[in-house]
């Protein structure tokens, strides 16, 4: 079975001077303890694939408790002695996951998802070092006797290092290991090898899934490596396949910057700051019009009343598709929340109708902020064509594992105005897992955010809701519930 893997983001960090212990991580001779893996059974991996689902929700007080039963129940079970460590440490116990992880490579062998694991553990232990750590989706900062006792520069030293004769025996042993590969350059990279992190990069070049950020990588060690000719050859090369990419054009004026071509470092910040703000379109490019337009609405200098006439103007002088480009730019670059020009912009793109909706569903997925995917359902919910369905309704599921630290956008009132029954049944089925995980985790997200699935309920026919509710299977005991909840 597949266990969570989790986004690794590796960086270059400062640590605080703190003196404290020293920590140790244990070393295993890989190639001495390989031992014939046996998989656990049908039914087992079922029940942990409970946990996993959990750890997903960010539920890890759950993860916790049924991963460990698991393990009681079945300790041959690799998978589930890998599954507990990972619940654990997602609960915020980091030294028990790897603790756990340690033991059960000493009790099964060189299992390569348990390695892996280990691998993830060490890398997130030195990106957050003594004074952090990631609970269900929530970054929670400690001191003083609150944070792990060790020395923080040594903590994160050690972790790298762990992490990297991990990556080491399991590149070597399974070469098509790529994503390994690929970690394995960064940590070496990070580690100022670069040399040694280029060839193991230039190994993923024909891997069409590792080819771009590899590349990019190769760039960066030869910029690193003082070479910067041949950094900005690489970086030019990748910038004709994607030149609207803000992170490559950002390297590219960093490049300049350092070597003090002021005119294009001027030029490439402009980029950037232009790619950051404006929507991702084919038709929409960098030029000095569009650059003035989006960086008039972006800026805090001008005027409310300016901006509603700029953006009036923008209406009836220009094509359609440019209006829509720079409405939604609006929306995305987020600078104008509370003055009415989103609501303005929203209200353009609602008019336009079925036109503007291919690139209001591009935009929702992309990485934007919980207030632009709110205007973004107003416009999906207005238009109500069918083809914004499947992503309304996919986006409540996302909804429920977005960290508590987030407003929550008010993405169920919208379905349910696309489409009183089909969308007020989506948000019950929501709802329905909602009254299950408060029974096993009162801390979650859900007690925070819950309120954004019932207070659109609040104002509808009480009887049809649970018309509604019994005909998707709500149980007597969650109708209750479900009846109590609404009227709070």
């Amino acid at each position: 079975m597949k266990t969570v893997l989790y986004t690794i983001v590796l960086f270059f960090s400062f640590s605080l001077n703190i003196q404290s212990q020293n920590f140790i991580r244990k070393t295993f001779n890989y190639n001495q303890i390989e031992k014939e893996i046996t998989l656990c059974d049908e039914k087992t991996v079922s029940e942990l694939e409970n946990s996993v689902n959990f750890i997903k929700m960010n539920n890890s007080d759950a993860a916790v408790a049924s991963s460990k039963k698991i393990v009681v129940a079945n300790p041959d079970c690799y998978e589930a002695h890998n599954v507990y460590a990972m619940s654990l440490f997602r609960n915020g116990k980091l030294i028990e996951g790897i603790n756990t992880i340690d033991e059960a490579i000493e009790k099964f062998g060189s299992v390569p998802e348990l390695i892996k694991s280990r691998v993830e553990m060490s890398l997130e232990l030195y990106q957050v070092g003594v004074g952090q750590r990631n609970v269900d989706g929530n970054s929670i900062f400690t001191s003083g006797a609150n944070q792990l006792p060790y020395d923080d520069e040594h903590f994160k030293e050690e972790n790298l290092k762990s992490a990297l004769l991990d990556l080491e025996y399991l590149t070597t042993k399974f070469p098509e290991r790529y994503e390994d590969v690929f970690i394995l350059a960064k940590i070496q990279q990070i580690q100022g090898n670069f040399k040694l992190s280029t060839t193991n990069f230039e190994r993923l070049t024909s891997i069409d899934e590792y080819r771009d950020n590899s590349l990019f990588n190769i760039a960066e060690n030869y910029i690193q490596d003082k070479n910067y000719s041949e950094g900005e050859k690489r970086l030019l090369a990748l910038s004709s396949m994607y030149p609207k990419e803000p992170n490559l054009l950002g390297k590219l004026q960093e490049l300049y910057k350092t070597i003090g071509n002021e005119v294009k470092e001027k030029e490439y910040q402009k980029k950037v700051l232009f790619y950051e703000m404006a929507i991702n379109s084919f038709d929409f490019d960098y030029n000095e019009k569009n650059f003035e337009n989006i960086v008039f609405f972006s800026s805090g200098e001008n005027s409310s009343s300016e901006k509603f006439t700029r953006l009036k103007e923008i209406k009836n002088t220009e094509n359609e598709n440019y209006v829509i480009d720079i409405c939604l730019s609006i929306l995305k670059m987020h600078a104008n929340h509370g003055n009415g020009l989103e609501d303005e912009a929203t209200d353009i793109l609602e008019k336009i109708g079925k036109p503007s909706l291919e690139k209001t569903h591009q935009l929702l997925q992309t990485n934007i902020s919980t207030c632009t995917m709110s205007n973004l359902a107003q416009i999906m919910s207005t238009i109500k064509d069918e083809s914004s369905w499947e992503l309304l309704v996919n986006f409540l599921g996302y909804m429920t594992s977005m960290p508590s630290t987030l407003i929550p956008p008010n993405v169920p009132e919208k379905i349910i105005k696309f489409d009183e029954e089909r969308g007020t049944k989506e948000v019950l089925k929501v709802i329905k897992q909602l009254l299950s995980e408060e029974d096993t985790n009162s801390n979650s997200m859900f007690s925070f955010g819950n309120f954004i699935f019932y207070s659109p309920l609040k104002k509808m026919n009480q009887q049809k809701i649970i018309t509604y509710a019994k005909e998707i299977g709500f149980t007597e005991e969650e109708l209750k519930k479900l009846k109590k909840k609404i009227k709070d």
